[in-house]
């Protein structure tokens, strides 16, 4: 009975043991200080995200979609300063988290491991941080790392393809203007120190390469010879294409758009296209001038693009006027 008892206590004193040691962990890993838990760096994330892109240049012209990469932003927290940015405030730590003038309602989860805020600010940029060098900031940072760059090879996959498509339509487009256009225009001032010139006749030659030609007979200002063109890309609505209204919203899905395009034709392409123009760019002495090539009643047969009669946009932002007008093929 003696030995019995013996047994019974040892295990009794080793359970108690136990208990002081898990306790002991958990006071080292969990503060019940918050002004000493909340010290140190935090780090909050903004993830990727594919999204449309703005088709102002010609790089932007051959994309689908785009990839905004992902972001991060870090507060540190010492004794008595916070640093937001490369911005240092005073702080105070009762129930909320007072920095200057604004107060926020935070919390310290996970082992005090995620502070969290429940408002923002144009100070705070996210709501959720990891203290930095944590399993779980550490875990967080491969998350955001992983799912940008499966992001980012679907993305580019896909505007590889439709890259090789768009690069057909510019192809033919730029082969269907070589020549001379020729037609009337008018002119309108777009600057409050523009002055409209008097209607005149305009005259376009392209050699298909990169080298074109433009006079009007108004103001010699806009006239030039053999400049090369710089900026230059094709323009048009890719929801006509993708089979889409003009209306209608473009998935920023890469797998759905790809099924789409794979297998287009061009003859399914230039069947579909309701607008297009070739933009560009010349540089001239008296400065910088752009213009917009959009045919009208496209044909596409046998591999080649033909049109008759297209609307020539010439800005001349130096001098604060627009001239415009419907050119035909003279030679």
């Amino acid at each position: 009975m003696k030995k019995f008892f013996i047994i019974i206590f040892a295990i009794f004193s080793i359970g108690i043991l136990s208990s002081c040691k898990t306790s002991s962990k958990d006071s080292v890993k969990t503060n019940t200080n918050p002004q000493q838990a909340i010290q140190g760096e935090w780090i909050s994330y903004s993830e990727s995200k594919i999204n449309l892109p703005k088709t102002t240049s010609a790089a932007d012209a051959h994309k689908l979609l785009d990839l905004t990469a992902s972001t991060s932003e870090k507060i540190k927290f010492d004794k008595k300063k916070v640093t937001l940015a490369t911005n240092e405030y005073d702080y105070k730590l009762g129930r909320q988290i007072i920095i200057g003038s604004y107060s926020y309602d935070y919390k310290l989860e996970h082992g005090q491991d995620i502070l969290k805020f429940d408002t923002t600010s144009s100070d705070i940029g996210g709501n959720v941080y990891y203290r930095v060098g944590s399993k779980l900031e550490k875990e967080k940072t491969k998350e955001i790392n992983d799912k940008e760059a499966k992001e980012k090879k679907s993305v580019t996959h896909l505007n590889e393809v439709w890259k090789a498509k768009t690069d057909i339509i510019e192809k033919s487009l730029k082969e269907a203007m070589i020549g001379t256009w020729s037609g009337h225009f008018k002119a309108v001032a777009t600057t409050g120190q523009g002055v409209a010139w008097a209607p005149g006749m305009q005259t376009l030659t392209f050699d298909g390469g990169t080298n074109l030609s433009f006079h009007a007979s108004s103001d010699s200002l806009t006239n030039f010879d053999q400049i090369v063109i710089h900026n230059a890309y094709a323009s048009y609505q890719p929801n006509g294409i993708l089979g889409l209204e003009p209306s209608d919203h473009i998935p920023v899905d890469p797998k759905k758009l790809l099924n789409i395009i794979k297998d287009l034709t061009a003859e399914q392409m230039f069947s579909r296209i309701k607008y297009i123009a070739f933009s560009y760019d010349v540089t001239t002495d008296t400065g910088t001038i752009s213009q917009s090539f959009s045919p009208s009643e496209l044909s596409y047969k046998n591999g080649k693009l033909s049109f008759d009669t297209a609307l020539l946009i010439t800005q001349c932002g130096d001098e604060g006027v627009q001239i415009s007008g419907d050119v035909s093929k003279t030679e």
